[in-house]
């Protein structure tokens, strides 16, 4: 995240902001609607396409579009097309990027333990011999 932003985000301003995070968040944490977003990834996108790359029903299909434009994620560009605002490009990016890291932490913490068992062994069985 941009150093600038880091710097103005504080317990008092999440504090503040909770309902209006929620609700993005709660947009975003349905499966279907992040995969509707991973879709427009790659640019505008007219319902029928969405429609059969998510295999929803076409209700189904409007009423996620339509909770992804009521918080602010996509847009329809013109009658039946769909894209990704600045924020929801912005949003599913640093989501993307944040579980990637988290990932290769997790990664790195579980090498590190398995460095420090092995040393451990190693160590227990040269007392064993002295």
């Amino acid at each position: 995240m941009d150093k600038e932003i880091d710097s103005n985000l504080s317990k008092e301003f999440l504090l503040n902001s909770t309902e209006g995070i929620v609700t993005i968040l709660k947009a975003i944490g349905n499966l279907n609607r992040f995969k509707i977003l991973i879709y427009l990834l790659d640019g505008p996108s007219s319902f029928q396409m969405l429609l059969d790359e998510t295999d929803l029903k076409k209700s189904a299909l409007a009423n996620h579009l339509s909770r992804l434009m009521n918080t602010g994620l996509i847009e329809k560009i013109q009658h039946g097309t769909y894209c990704l605002t600045e924020d929801g490009e912005k949003y599913l990016k640093t989501i993307g990027n944040a579980y990637k890291t988290s990932q290769m932490l997790g990664m790195q913490i579980t090498e590190s333990k398995k460095r420090k068992n092995l040393s451990m062994s190693f160590l227990e069985r040269n007392k064993k011999k002295d």
